[in-house]
């Protein structure tokens, strides 16, 4: 199943609450309402749905105007607003290495998506190292060390509770000394609200630019795509707190209503890097504008 096939299978309850405000409806000012209200119920967020909600009774679409019709200006119009967001990743840098930080809240996926970030790296010929920055448990070091042994690639990691700092540091030497031309550290899961934790990544940055002053070089916060707005209190924090770069988000393959892609990248001008649409390997994809719009509207 492809990338397009899973995000409509995830999207299928928003798609059809869309479809149910458009089918068969006299488009008067009552129609343009169902439809805000889908797109608010999808997550899309109020400000953006109102406004395209607006484009569409602006368009002046005839009465008889088909369903196929509807739904094809929404795809053209969510497919605009997400288009300046689509963040390449994986172009070839001219750092050396690149360093990679990866941060967010725990059970957000974080540990996997580095990984699958690893594998794409490798696949294109770069020569990644991972550094198991996640000190405080010894699981996320396992879960690392795993994903390496099953992809060929090496993992740094330090002695269980040793200073997360102090292990980044060190791997990005080892990283320099091998010349590894990639670095994804992993760090421990933490809340936006605990400010002791996220002190701690600030010390990582410190500590890394003591090697290279312009690193990290991306900070990414990798996000649960089931927690809806949520996710907008996490962005917001991590976004003031520490900086982000762009965003991975996780888990759009369960029951995900999609709509909190968009609201994001309007709300905060984050770009998207990737997309998780499964537990294997391969599920984590470059994210695409045309796609992921085309899937909330069930095209």
């Amino acid at each position: 199943m492809g990338i397009l096939d899973k995000l409509k299978k995830t999207f299928r309850k928003t798609s059809e609450s869309i479809l149910t405000a458009v089918a068969g409806k006299k488009i008067d000012e009552n129609f343009y309402q169902e439809i805000e209200d889908a797109l608010i119920r999808a997550d899309v967020g109020a400000q953006t749905s109102i406004m395209l909600a607006q484009k569409l009774a602006d368009k002046k679409f005839p009465r008889d105007a088909t369903e196929s019709e509807i739904k094809k200006f929404l795809v053209d119009e969510i497919t605009q607003l997400l288009e300046p967001y689509e963040a390449d990743l994986f172009d070839s840098t001219n750092k050396n290495p690149e360093i990679i930080l990866v941060i967010g809240v725990n059970g957000n996926g974080k540990t996997t998506s580095i990984a699958k970030l690893a594998n794409i790296f490798k696949q294109k010929g770069h020569d990644p190292l991972l550094i198991a920055g996640d000190t405080f448990r010894a699981a996320a070091v396992e879960q690392l060390k795993y994903w390496g042994n099953q992809l060929g690639i090496e993992v740094f990691h330090g002695k269980e509770q040793a200073d997360a700092a102090g292990v980044v540091y060190s791997g990005i030497e080892k990283a320099k000394s091998e010349n590894k031309d990639i670095v994804i550290i992993d760090t421990a899961g933490r809340m936006q609200n605990r400010d002791d934790l996220i002190a701690e990544l600030d010390k990582i940055k410190r500590v890394m630019r003591k090697i290279d002053d312009t690193a990290p070089h991306k900070t990414i916060l990798v996000l649960d795509g089931l927690t809806g707005q949520t996710a907008h209190l996490q962005v917001e924090s991590f976004l003031n707190k520490v900086g982000i770069d762009g965003l991975i988000v996780t888990k759009l393959d369960s029951t995900a209503k999609g709509g909190v892609v968009i609201s994001l990248t309007q709300k905060y001008k984050a770009p998207i890097f990737a997309i998780g649409v499964g537990e294997g390997i391969e599920d984590l994809q470059p994210f695409s504008a045309s796609q992921y719009a085309s899937a909330i509207l069930g095209e």
